[in-house]
């Protein structure tokens, strides 16, 4: 429960700023607090214990949270564009679609959030973890995710255009129908070896998966627009209905996979599908029986 002196102190900005000036080293305590939909009376968030309190609605543009307890609480819907989360400890936190745009989530941990539907823009999510986490129809375009820990996220649906995945651990990350065109898969940790992600109805145009191991993988209705294939060892997977446009196959391994040559037209080590893609699809795949 809060401390009801440290949320008397919290609802008036200039005595909160104060009394944090003279004691810096006091955790203020505001958890298990519902807080939802009201004023913002400070910014200045920094090493306070929030666990299980409710934000919801709330306008934290710009805020600083660095260093924060929140964990289980709920932030869901609530505006963070550009504020700061650094170091602070997330898990479990609900943030359903949040407007978090800019973003600073360094080092933070994040394993097990509920980050459905959240908009992350330019976020900044170096070595965060996020192991288990929910990103599904999360936006993340263009975002920072270096070292970032997304072991076993539930990433379906979501938006990683253009993002930096440099050293980020993606094994077991789930990202059927998800959009990671521009994103560098081969600069993970994992390296070349893509085998352990779901990515069936993907978007991979423009993606560089040149000498990616995507041996059996299940690539059912993924988009290869502009990709290089080149020298990818995709000896028995099921590529049916997947969608190719200008993408470069140059010394790629197709053996027993399954694949529409029907619907290909191959000319110059350029593949480009004869029809498609399946936007129809989208509506209805989590219908579809998942044979995993």
């Amino acid at each position: 429960m809060a401390n009801l002196e440290h949320l008397r102190l919290f609802v008036e900005p200039k005595s909160w700023d104060a009394w944090r000036q003279q004691h810096p080293h006091i955790m203020p305590d505001l958890s298990e607090v519902d807080l939802s939909g009201s004023k913002t009376w400070t910014r200045k968030l920094q090493g306070v214990n929030a666990s299980g309190s409710l934000w919801h609605y709330m306008n934290l543009c710009d805020a600083n949270f660095d260093g924060v307890l929140l964990i289980g609480a709920a932030l869901s819907c609530a505006f963070l564009i550009d504020a700061s989360f650094e170091g602070a400890d997330l898990r479990g936190v609900d943030l359903f679609a949040g407007m978090c745009s800019g973003v600073n989530m360094r080092t933070a941990n994040l394993q097990g959030a509920f980050l459905a539907a959240v908009s992350m823009n330019d976020a900044k999510l170096c070595s965060a973890d996020l192991r288990e986490a929910t990103l599904r129809k999360a936006i993340l375009e263009s975002s920072d995710l270096r070292g970032a820990n997304f072991a076993g996220v539930h990433a379906s649906e979501c938006a990683i255009y253009n993002a930096n995945v440099a050293g980020a651990d993606l094994t077991g990350a789930d990202f059927r129908w998800a959009r990671l065109s521009r994103t560098n898969l081969l600069e993970a940790r994992n390296g070349l070896d893509l085998m352990h992600l779901k990515l069936r109805g993907s978007s991979l145009g423009q993606t560089n998966l040149r000498g990616a191991l995507m041996r059996n993988m299940d690539l059912r209705k993924v988009s290869l627009y502009q990709a290089d294939l080149r020298g990818a060892d995709l000896r028995g997977a099921d590529l049916t209905k997947a969608y190719f446009d200008q993408t470069m196959v140059a010394g790629a391994l197709f053996d027993d996979a399954l694949v529409d040559w029907d619907r290909v037209t191959r000319s110059n080590d350029l593949l480009t599908s004869n029809e498609g893609p399946y936007w129809d699809d989208w509506e209805k795949w989590h219908q579809e029986e998942d044979a995993e």
